[in-house]
């Protein structure tokens, strides 16, 4: 969805995808190390291409570019398929040598809840993603379900935990996700300069 949508804090940055960073965007997806638990997307750089230009065109579907405040890209996040004020947080990727997890997290949650003013917001993990797991229990997003089979990877069939959050709780997540994401920015800003 083509939006005007940019939040920053914590030393990074979420703004709008373009298709400008369709590059940039499949190779992370591509990555033999990002990618081991996300969907696979066509190796060829013109169908990613002619995904974003369909996205960009799409209603309900927030998709940003995770960057530092240099402008240095890092990785993606979204929020899509919203529904009856609820919508899915996912796309979620971010170069695993930046401490910016907890933020981009902050971020999205306070494009959901503050800005959209969605109800809730729900997030499926392949449950083999162990880290990704933990980190949503560590901030006490509620798991509400398993998806059996709800994702196969290179021939692979992975379920799918299903953790939401509610808007109510939103106060009590963003605590949590402040202490590190502050901690962390102090990383961030020394690699900028």
């Amino acid at each position: 969805m083509s939006h005007q949508i940019v939040v920053e804090r914590f030393g990074i940055r979420l703004r709008p995808v373009t298709m400008d960073d369709a590059e940039f965007i499949h190779k992370l997806r591509r990555s033999p190390e990002l990618s081991k638990y996300i969907g696979e997307i066509d190796s060829q750089l013109s169908v990613h291409r002619a995904w974003i230009k369909q996205y960009l065109s799409s209603a309900d579907d927030y998709y940003f570019c995770i960057e530092l405040q240099s402008g240095k890209r890092i990785g993606t996040i979204a929020v899509s398929n919203i529904v009856d004020g609820k919508g899915n947080w996912g796309r979620w990727i971010i170069f695993p040598n930046v401490p910016a997890a907890a933020a981009s997290v902050w971020l999205i949650l306070h494009v959901a809840f503050d800005i959209l003013g969605l109800s809730e917001v729900y997030s499926n993990t392949v449950i083999d993603n162990a880290s990704v797991v933990s980190f949503h229990d560590s901030c006490g997003f509620e798991r509400t379900g398993i998806e059996p089979e709800g994702l196969t990877i290179r021939g692979v069939t992975y379920d799918m935990v299903i953790h939401s959050v509610q808007r109510i709780n939103w106060s009590s997540i963003q605590s949590k996700l402040e202490k590190p994401a502050v901690l962390a920015e102090r990383l961030l800003l020394e690699e900028e300069e």
